[in-house]
């Protein structure tokens, strides 16, 4: 069956085309609906990277600092952390696999 659509754009009708024969819009929704999600998801990815540069955690802020005292004391820090949450994370692991 074919599908007859009017370009919004410049009013041509064309027929099972996702874009206008004419002036090259996009007609099909899931294809607009697709851009929008990619233009979104890069925007979001985006403010993200800008986030990260502003606000910069303990350890990635101190980790090339130029007094070596402080960067162990980043890299001291960062390790007690993260062994804590592996800890955890064990932790509740072994609680789920029991009352499973």
């Amino acid at each position: 069956m074919a599908s007859h659509v009017k370009c919004p754009s410049c009013g041509v009708y064309n027929t099972n085309a996702d874009y206008c024969k004419n002036c090259g819009a996009v007609l099909s929704y899931e294809k607009r609906r697709e851009i929008s999600f990619k233009k979104e998801e890069e925007a979001r990815q985006e403010r993200a990277r800008i986030d990260r540069e502003e606000n910069p955690s303990f350890y990635e802020k101190y980790k090339d600092h130029r007094y070596w005292i402080v960067r162990a004391l980043a890299t001291v820090t960062h390790s007690i952390a993260l062994a804590v949450l592996a800890i955890g994370t064990f932790i509740a692991w072994l609680f789920t696999a029991i009352a499973a």
